[in-house]
């Protein structure tokens, strides 16, 4: 997903309160998504999700262009998913792998990984590799340079080669154990 929607709909969400509703309703999975990828919890991505799309309700009224709709939603989605992270209850739990939940097919040891990497690691990643967003686009969201946000992705890719590299030899080595007891 590179969009959550069209200035069409975002100018008819302006005009009319039963758009708004289904804006939300459309922009909900993407929202919930991002919000899943950068905290890797689900119960604290659905917390950052609403609280993103209440912020959407609130202030789509005032959004000066509906083009830049788009990026105005990652911006306050990324924010919400800080928050959260910020409210954690318990600051050391490891982030969770919700059950069944694979954000845009993404297999288990990618999320085990994306996981490991630092929030500002893992926001970068997620917003260029699963939201399709160009390096310039994740600066203005995240309000840093682009410079910053390519050393972030030069550093997040060399830790998750490192990770998805360990969990091959991992299972290369839990095969081998197996097909020699097997046999």
């Amino acid at each position: 997903m590179s969009a959550f929607a069209s200035p069409e709909q975002v100018g008819a969400a302006q005009r009319d309160r039963e758009a708004i509703d289904a804006l939300v309703e459309a922009v909900w999975p993407g929202c919930y998504r991002v919000a899943f990828c950068v905290l890797g919890e689900a119960a604290l991505a659905e917390d950052a999700a609403q609280e993103a799309c209440i912020a959407l309700y609130r202030g789509i009224t005032s959004l000066r262009d509906p083009a830049s709709f788009n990026a105005w939603l990652y911006r306050i989605v990324v924010r919400e998913a800080a928050r959260a992270r910020r409210r954690r209850t318990c600051p050391e739990a490891v982030p969770e792998i919700a059950a069944g939940f694979e954000p845009s097919g993404v297999d288990l040891d990618i999320q085990r990984a994306l996981a490991s990497l630092s929030p500002a690691l893992r926001e970068v990643t997620v917003l260029y590799y699963f939201e399709d967003l160009t390096s310039r686009e994740i600066a203005g969201i995240l309000g840093v340079p682009d410079g910053t946000v390519r050393v972030r992705l030069m550093m997040a890719r060399r830790k998750l080669r490192s990770t998805l590299t360990s969990y091959r030899e991992l299972y290369a080595l839990d095969d081998a154990g197996i097909s020699d007891y097997a046999t």
